[in-house]
């Protein structure tokens, strides 16, 4: 088999409800014309709650990239997870996307929150080009909130993901990105780690980058990631774009996000 060349686009998008988030609709605007200039083969959103905003989004992009996403009673996607596939880049859709809701979860009571009504989990979507194979998985983990960081959900939802990747064929590479909430300098960091071959490491070591700051402690952290699973029988190598912002929401998100050009090679 050739070797397989992909272009990947991860981003939360804090697509939420004014006063929620800042000119969510605007923001999806410039995200859009934003992925038109990069012109990746697999986009993977987080956090785009309303279906409003999917449509948006569609829209624009529309029909160079098919939206793929669970949707739930409202029409929102099923865990804020939406994906884009490029139409022209020869990738298909193999099987119907999955959506698995985690587990564990911080109690739904606490609306305040969000994270437990919120229902979080992971999307897998299957493609294949050709004889080429591979699987795309989009997730968004438990958030710390003051007062709580939640580490032990997130460990549990670290398990839960890898026990879902471990389950794909040794045969069949894997790209698994999304918003993790863990720092690469926490312990759990470790279990992102395991799951493959972590693409944003190298471009995170250059310097003291981030891909969050949060309002109360301007240390950006590095919490979002693009992960090369099955990377026993893969190799990978990648360079690693990141889209900054000004200022939370400013122009796009409160998060950056990571583009992606890797190349994966079967191991001889």
């Amino acid at each position: 088999m050739r070797d397989i060349c992909l272009k990947v686009l991860s981003w939360n998008l804090h697509a939420m409800a004014w006063p929620l988030s800042k000119d969510p609709g605007g923001r999806m605007d410039r995200v859009s014309a934003k992925m038109r200039e990069l012109s990746p083969d697999v986009a993977l959103f987080q956090e785009v709650w309303f279906g409003s905003l999917v449509d948006r989004l569609t829209l624009a992009l529309q029909p160079d990239w098919i939206p793929i996403c669970i949707k739930r009673r409202s029409a929102g996607p099923r865990g804020g997870l939406l994906a884009f596939v490029s139409a022209c880049a020869g990738w298909r859709v193999r099987a119907a996307p999955e959506f698995h809701a985690f587990a564990a979860s911080a109690p739904a009571w606490k609306v305040w929150e969000g994270d437990g009504l919120g229902g979080k989990g992971i999307l897998t979507v299957e493609l294949e080009r050709g004889e080429q194979r591979i699987c795309a998985v989009n997730t968004h983990l438990q958030s710390a909130y003051p007062g709580i960081d939640y580490a032990d959900v997130r460990e549990a939802q670290l398990n839960e993901l890898r026990e879902m990747v471990s389950r794909f064929h040794a045969s069949l590479p894997a790209i698994v990105a999304g918003d993790f909430n863990t720092d690469s300098r926490e312990s759990l960091y470790s279990l992102i780690a395991a799951l493959g071959t972590d693409l944003t490491a190298e471009a995170r070591e250059r310097g003291s980058l981030g891909t969050y700051a949060d309002s109360h402690d301007q240390r950006p952290e590095w919490i979002d990631y693009i992960v090369a699973a099955n990377s026993h029988a893969w190799t990978a190598s990648a360079s690693l774009e990141l889209i900054a912002n000004q200022r939370a929401d400013v122009p796009y998100s409160d998060h950056s996000g990571l583009f992606c050009t890797l190349t994966l090679a079967r191991r001889q």
